[in-house]
C-alpha cells in the first residue's frame, strides 16, 4: 500500500488497557483501518512491527529500539523487506523534560536531517512542572486533556527547515487519538519516517515516559 497518498493518518488507542497493547490507524476520510500494531506490553526494548491490518501478515515497517538508556534515547525505523535502516529517530531526553518535545531525525550515517519539536513551549513546561505545585496532581489531570502538537520538519545539510508534516495529539478519557497531517507540508519525506514517529511516540505516551 502506498501511504503517501493519505494526507491524514489517525492513530487510535484505548485510554486504558490492563493487558496488552492495541493502536490501530485509520484513514479518518473513510474510517478505513489502514494500519494495525499489538504488543503483549507496552515495551520498546524489542522490535515493533507496524502491519498493515489485523491478520499481521504485511509489514509496512519495523521499528527497533537502541541506546535507550541513555539521555538520547534511540529508535531506528527500518525496512520491512531488507529489515535495513531507513533512519533513526532521536529523542532529547533532557531537552524534553526541561524544555518541550523534540526528537532529531538521523540518516544512516548518524547526521540530522530533520526533526519533530512540540509547537507550544509554555503548555509543554505546564505539563512538565505544574505537578510539582499544590495540587499540581489535579492541574496535570487537566492538562492531560489539552491537544499537544508537533511539527515534523526537513533541514537536510543545515538548509532552512521546511514543513513535512503535523501532529496533533488528543485524549479523551476512552480514547487516545494522534493525528499525522500532511496537507500543509512543504516537502514530501518518506511516510513510513512519520508512521515510525507517530508509533514511538503513541507508545512512549502510553508508558507514560514522554
Amino acid at each position: 500500500m502506498d501511504y503517501s497518498q493519505f494526507k491524514i493518518l489517525e492513530f487510535r488507542r484505548k485510554f486504558f488497557k490492563l493487558f496488552g497493547a492495541e493502536i490501530s490507524i485509520f484513514d479518518p476520510n473513510s474510517n478505513q483501518l489502514v494500519g494495525y500494531i499489538k504488543m503483549k506490553a507496552w515495551r520498546l526494548n524489542a522490535d515493533i512491527g507496524v502491519f498493515t491490518n489485523k491478520s499481521m501478515q504485511q509489514t509496512i515497517v519495523n521499528i527497533g529500539g537502541r541506546q535507550l538508556i541513555s539521555f538520547k534515547p534511540s529508535y531506528n525505523i527500518l525496512d520491512a523487506a531488507t529489515n535495513q535502516p531507513i533512519s533513526t529517530l532521536r529523542f532529547r531526553r533532557l531537552r524534553t523534560a526541561f524544555v518541550r518535545g523534540y526528537v532529531d531525525i538521523l540518516d544512516n550515517q548518524g547526521n540530522p536531517y530533520g526533526y519533530a519539536r512540540e509547537t507550544s513551549s509554555v503548555l509543554a513546561i505546564a505539563r512538565r512542572w505544574l505537578e510539582v505545585l499544590p495540587f499540581g496532581d489535579y492541574i496535570a489531570l487537566i492538562f492531560m486533556f489539552v491537544p499537544q502538537t508537533f511539527d515534523i520538519m526537513y533541514a537536510p545539510n543545515g538548509a532552512e527547515p521546511k514543513l513535512a508534516g503535523r501532529i496533533m495529539h488528543r485524549k479523551n478519557p476512552l480514547i487516545v487519538k494522534m493525528s499525522l497531517n500532511t496537507t500543509e507540508a512543504q516537502v514530501a519525506i518518506d511516510p513510513r519516517i512519520n508512521i515510525g514517529l507517530c508509533t514511538v511516540l503513541s507508545i512512549r505516551d502510553a508508558n507514560k515516559n514522554t
